[in-house]
């Protein structure tokens, strides 16, 4: 399963909203203000006050993910819903990240390897009623309730507004740059998932419910005949570090049989009866599911390190 599906459950307490003509402009502000405001969306006003969250208050705001946003590193968001006098209706999310590595996280673990592909923002994805697009240090997701076509149109116009407000773009995560290559044209559509912890990575694949490979940076990527994950660590000691205590608990796993280990390699084979082979190279660790050993060497062999 690529993503998990947050849904928004609008039920926060109290209301939020521009700050009076004189006072010092916050960082709040500057998030509302990244909202359309009246007038600007053709034909659509909001339908309510917006809502707005920051660090944890984000448990409040939406059911059932905030963790993962907190994990990928979540400065605060804001919620507002727009109608038009056809009673048609979408919510409107933004969430500022620390960095633009995190929304860049975020947005690969919410989008999924169908949809259609929007030029808004730095990328953009539509996917039947819901629209998600990253800039700069911002995730922006837009939900309607049907998948009319006229519908999608008001998505992408509203993504477009909001995207035009943004103004530093932010640049994907170097670690992108490791990936082999020669394999490069293999990867399925929107078949990366940049992770910045054992949530994220659980998400995609269970090794353990325990962060035994003390996740701080990493991705996963799907290409058509297997998938690689790859985990960064400041240096080689770390990395190494991490690769000994996944090789001491992994064998402890009931999900994994016939685990055999070398000086910096592993390999198992998981309860689907799919092969893994994993190797420690520098400040990094690679797994590789889904081929024979030989093959994941010459994967990792063929990474840009």
């Amino acid at each position: 399963m690529k993503k998990i599906i947050i849904a928004i459950l609008l039920i926060i307490a109290g209301s939020t909203g521009i700050q009076a003509e004189g006072d010092p402009v916050t960082s709040k502000d500057i998030l509302l203000e990244l909202l359309p405001q009246p007038g600007q969306l053709k034909g659509w006003e909001p339908s309510e006050k917006p809502y707005y969250a920051e660090g944890e208050e984000l448990f409040q705001l939406i059911d059932g993910g905030a963790e993962i946003y907190l994990e990928y590193g979540f400065s605060q968001a804001v919620i507002r819903g727009f109608k038009n006098q056809n009673n048609k209706s979408f919510n409107l999310e933004i969430y500022e990240m620390k960095n633009p590595s995190a929304a860049y996280g975020i947005f690969t673990f919410k989008t999924g390897e169908t949809g259609k592909e929007i030029k808004v923002g730095n990328q953009g994805l539509l996917e039947d009623y819901y629209l998600n697009f990253w800039k700069g240090n911002y995730l922006v997701t837009i939900i309607g309730f049907d998948s009319e076509k006229e519908t999608q149109n008001e998505l992408i116009n509203a993504a477009e507004i909001v995207a035009a407000k943004i103004k530093i773009r932010g640049q994907i995560p170097s670690l992108l740059k490791i990936l082999p290559e020669a394999y490069k044209n293999k990867i399925v559509q929107n078949g990366i998932t940049y992770i910045r912890g054992n949530l994220a990575l659980f998400n995609q694949y269970e090794f353990d419910t325990a962060d035994i490979f003390g996740i701080k940076e990493g991705l996963v990527a799907q290409y058509k005949d297997f998938t690689l994950f790859l985990f960064k660590y400041p240096d080689k000691n770390e990395s190494y570090k991490w690769f000994l205590n996944a090789v001491n608990l992994l064998p402890e796993n009931s999900r994994f049989k016939n685990f055999r280990t070398e000086k910096n390699s592993f390999s198992m084979i998981d309860q689907k009866n799919v092969f893994l082979y994993g190797e420690q190279q520098s400040q990094y660790i690679f797994i590789i599911k889904g081929t024979s050993k030989t093959a994941a060497q010459q994967i990792i062999k063929g990474s840009r390190l």
